[in-house]
């Protein structure tokens, strides 16, 4: 049980708060007899001193994470603190850096100022982590969805947790109304290691014969100016993620663009369904399996195009994943018909060739509905969705609440949103709009999972054109 008390205290050096009971009853006041903020939520507390935020360089922070697992409810005075130590911290994201809602990128810091490896909320330690601030995605939650239901089937994700963000730019330590940023999950970075994309490590000078073969991570995604990329010879712009582009050797630049151009021929060509001399010499076709199910299940209007990454450990064939950003999926897109339940994606998204032919493989969609079928019984079976949305939700309701005073996006359309999508005034109203459309979608794919791709005869792939599409 929460008392009432009129005890006044400092809090970070300058915050006077006054403790309360129950429920949080607004955000954090700016008068000296300011309630105390609780929350059901971890509490991120993030203070930059004066410096704003910008896209690269990363600017040195303070992050203090609040968060009490035994007793359910964090406070900003709390004495269970999970982490209070500097960062580094910069704005991230491509289109959504236009919404005034930021999403950040951080790695956590030693006091020399160096990487440092350190567990988040139970999660397994790292340096590096992501505050993707929902926005034009109501529910809060289809990020969170789509890697919860990744993991599930046994292809990792990013793991993650729902936290409630305080982010002053000021020179200040006060905390005001005016620094709540609202909910934002916290997720883990795709990078190379133990606890996330667990390929070989892979230095410049390792070129022998085996060595060179991984660990590599690759993506297709829109460039950024400091990206190094190549393309295949049919025109697929792939971007080195590791080892980073300053850090690969020439060699091994050669190697991976070698092995893509294999893969793609081996694609194309006419013995492109045989075992031993087509596709399946160079990909692990069950991984393409459960990408392409996650992706079409919850119909992510960016995958396959963009923030599509794969990778290649050592000795190993090229693996798709981890599956990443999923704020236009699950019906809440204008783009490429993204809001429509009864087609595929990749007949409507621009997505290199490989998927179109790889469905035409008779083995590889027979694989495909086989394992549609088992999953569809356990891990995607519709209640699991159902429940999982429903739990979500009830986790969500206080700070949702919070969240819309603060962001004032429900009723109106943001960027991305379909016109429908303006009609829903409510949280209550936004979550029963995505289960219709995953039931809808479920019902769909159920019937269609199996359906032949009939490509013409003389069938050639198209070469993409070599530029950073939208």
């Amino acid at each position: 049980m929460y008392r009432y008390t009129k005890n006044i205290f400092l809090l970070l050096g300058g915050i006077i708060l006054y403790m309360t009971t129950g429920c949080f009853a607004g955000a954090v006041q700016q008068s000296a007899d300011a309630e105390v903020y609780a929350s059901n939520l971890p509490i991120v507390i993030i203070r930059t001193f004066g410096q704003w935020i910008h896209d690269d360089p990363k600017i040195p922070a303070r992050m203090k994470i609040i968060y009490d697992a035994s007793d359910g409810r964090n406070w900003l005075d709390s004495p269970h603190v999970n982490l209070d130590r500097g960062i580094g911290i910069e704005v991230r994201g491509k289109t959504s850096q236009h919404f005034p809602k930021r999403q950040y990128g951080f790695e956590v810091q030693d006091d020399s100022g160096n990487d440092k490896d350190v567990s988040l909320l139970q999660l397994p330690a790292e340096s590096d982590w992501i505050l993707n601030g929902p926005y034009s995605d109501k529910t809060l939650m289809r990020n969170y969805l789509a890697y919860e239901f990744s993991n599930r089937i046994g292809r990792y994700a990013s793991r993650t947790r729902f936290v409630e963000l305080f982010l002053n730019e000021g020179k200040g330590v006060r905390l005001g109304a005016e620094h709540y940023a609202g909910v934002y999950l916290l997720m883990e970075k795709i990078k190379r290691g133990k606890k996330r994309v667990d390929i070989q490590s892979l230095k410049p000078t390792q070129e022998g014969p085996s060595e060179i073969t991984g660990g590599y991570i690759l993506k297709i995604d829109k460039l950024d100016s400091y990206d190094t990329y190549f393309f295949t010879r049919y025109g697929t712009q792939l971007i080195h993620v590791y080892p980073k582009g300053d850090e690969v050797s020439s060699a091994q630049k050669v190697w991976i663009r070698n092995y893509m151009n294999a893969f793609e021929s081996a694609l194309a060509g006419k013995d492109y369904a045989d075992p031993d001399l087509g596709y399946a010499k160079y990909i692990d076709i069950d991984s393409f399996i459960d990408h392409f199910i996650i992706n079409e299940l919850f119909k992510n209007t960016d995958g396959f195009r963009n923030s599509t990454y794969m990778y290649k450990d050592r000795n190993g064939k090229l693996k798709m994943g981890p599956v990443w950003d999923f704020n236009l999926s699950m019906g809440n897109t204008v783009f490429f018909n993204g809001w429509e339940t009864d087609n595929w994606l990749i007949d409507t998204n621009p997505v290199p060739f490989w998927w179109e032919r790889l469905l035409t493989d008779e083995n590889f969609r027979r694989r495909l509905v086989k394992r549609w079928e088992t999953l569809r019984k356990n891990e995607l079976a519709t209640s699991e969705f159902l429940d999982e949305i429903d739990r979500t939700a009830k986790y969500l309701s206080e700070a949702q609440k919070r969240n819309f005073q603060r962001w004032r996006v429900l009723g109106r359309r943001i960027f991305g949103n379909p016109r429908a999508y303006g009609s829903a005034t409510t949280y209550e109203q936004e979550v029963i709009r995505l289960k219709t459309w995953l039931l809808a979608r479920l019902k769909w794919m159920d019937q269609n999972i199996g359906s032949p791709r009939q490509l013409p005869t003389g069938w050639r792939p198209s070469v993409q054109r070599r530029r950073n599409r939208w």
